[in-house]
């Protein structure tokens, strides 16, 4: 019998690694296809990361991926289109790793199911049509 970590909690540990190790590697892997890469530190731990695009003669905008990233973890992470316009799925995470609101945008409009967790736990999807809340 080996006398270090119990089984159980090497068990636990690897459980916590695979749940996080996603979010920890997609921290680290972002590109820019257009533009430049731009980090800018929001306080309280978070650093957010995008693309700055000069589109035009003194027109600047976000253009591909957004994150936010808390002390290390990624915790918001999205999209934008060439118009600076959100684009694409976006997914935010508590500060322990649940998903908050994950969903789809599609020209600046929510799309479709969007699915979001309150403090207690409590799941809820709303469907969108064009931005708007539509009965399913």
């Amino acid at each position: 019998m080996n006398p270090g970590i119990p089984l159980f909690a090497r068990l636990v540990l690897l459980a916590i690694l695979l749940i996080t190790a996603p979010r920890l590697f997609a921290a680290a892997e972002f590109q820019c296809a257009v533009g430049n890469e731009v980090t800018a530190g929001l306080g309280d731990g978070v650093t957010m990361r995008t693309c700055l695009w000069e589109k035009e003669p003194n027109r600047v905008v976000r253009a591909g991926p957004l994150e936010l990233v808390k002390n290390g973890i990624l915790i918001l992470k999205t999209q934008t289109n060439l118009e600076g316009k959100l684009h694409g799925d976006f997914t935010s995470w508590s500060d322990e790793g649940v998903v908050i609101i994950s969903g789809t945008y599609v020209e600046g409009l929510k799309e479709g199911p969007w699915f979001e967790t309150d403090k207690d736990g409590n799941s809820n999807t709303i469907y969108y049509r064009d931005g708007i809340p539509v009965e399913r």
